[in-house]
């Protein structure tokens, strides 16, 4: 896009998501000075330029702790297209501070995606962390890149960062890497809160330890009082007077 200074710039979010067709909704709901009126939603101030970006650390924590996201890309048709997208935690990768990246593994052979991607690479990618009901809209353009021409870039897609100790060993077909124009992060309402096996389980064992102290505890006093009964029952028994 260009500004009024004849400056080519990166669209914005409003850019993109706001048509006139948009717009005139939100004057009709009232909403339109609220929306104006929002906080730069194309990272921080100058950040890459005129109409740059750059992700802000809690949109970036948010993405590379995310087990699953939801893709969406434009067919050839005109019609939108969204994949689910899944793997172990780290498995969506930040590249920079305006670029991610993720593994495409073998799945059905429709190649919907890919082959949308290799056409108009104009794509929205959608996190949700469920337990904060915090999501992310994340607006980019992607490319695909094939492990043949990219080795590296395809083993470095299997580390799943510093808190883990394990890596992907799945197939990797290709690399999606995104050049981000826009994020969005919006309310948490109509979310509902959900926890992964091992959020559930981890908590869970909190609990167990608790339980598993107060049963050795209940055992001690168990045995202090047996010991105590067999105390008394030894005692002889004192005269009447």
């Amino acid at each position: 896009m260009t500004d009024h200074g004849g400056t080519t710039r990166k669209p914005s979010y409003n850019d993109i998501a706001f048509d006139d067709h948009v717009r005139a909704r939100q004057r009709a709901a009232g909403a339109g000075n609220r929306v104006d009126d929002r906080p730069n939603l194309d990272g921080p101030t100058g950040a890459g330029g005129p109409g740059g970006f750059a992700f802000e650390a809690v949109d970036a924590k948010l993405i590379r702790e995310a087990d699953v996201f939801f893709l969406s890309s434009v067919t050839g048709a005109g019609w939108p297209y969204v994949q689910h997208k899944g793997g172990p935690r780290g498995f969506v990768h930040v590249l920079d501070d305006r670029t991610l990246a993720f593994p495409d593994f073998p799945g059905n052979q429709q190649y919907v995606s890919a082959g949308n991607i290799d056409r108009d690479g104009r794509v929205c990618l959608f996190f949700v962390d469920f337990p904060t009901r915090r999501r992310l809209k994340v607006f980019g353009v992607a490319r695909a890149v094939e492990a043949d021409d990219d080795p590296d870039l395809i083993e470095r897609m299997r580390d799943l960062g510093p808190r883990s100790d394990r890596e992907i060993r799945a197939t990797i077909e290709r690399v999606i890497v995104v050049d981000v124009a826009a994020v969005d992060a919006n309310c948490s309402k109509h979310i509902k809160p959900r926890w992964d096996r091992d959020a559930v389980e981890e908590r869970i064992d909190l609990y167990r330890a608790d339980i598993e102290k107060l049963r050795a505890e209940i055992d001690e006093l168990t045995a202090e009082v047996e010991r105590l009964n067999d105390e008394l029952e030894r005692r002889p028994m004192a005269p009447d007077n």
